[in-house]
C-alpha cells in the first residue's frame, strides 16, 4: 500500500465502519466527493475507496483516521 498507516492510541479506524468494496471506482474516474484512498497498489488501473466524502475532504471517515496520526500532547514539530 502506498499511504502511511499509522494506528493511534487515541483514535481507532475500529469505531467506524469500513466502506463497502461495492462502491470502490477506478481513480481516474472518481469524482468529487468521494474517498480517494487507494485500495492496494498505486498503478495506471489504481481503484479508491470511493465511499461518499460530504465534507469535502480526500479520505472518508474509516480511510482518514488510518492516514493521519493525530498530534500527541507536548510534540513539537
Amino acid at each position: 500500500m502506498n499511504q502511511l498507516v499509522r494506528m493511534s492510541h487515541l483514535v481507532s479506524a475500529d469505531s467506524v465502519e469500513e466502506p463497502s468494496p461495492e462502491l470502490r471506482v477506478p481513480f481516474a474516474q472518481s469524482g468529487a466527493f468521494v474517498c480517494k484512498f487507494i485500495i492496494g497498489e498505486p498503478n495506471d488501473r489504481a481503484v479508491c475507496c470511493g465511499a461518499p466524502v460530504p465534507d469535502g475532504k480526500s479520505w472518508c471517515a474509516f480511510h482518514r483516521k488510518i492516514v493521519f496520526e493525530p498530534t500527541r500532547p507536548g510534540r513539537i514539530r
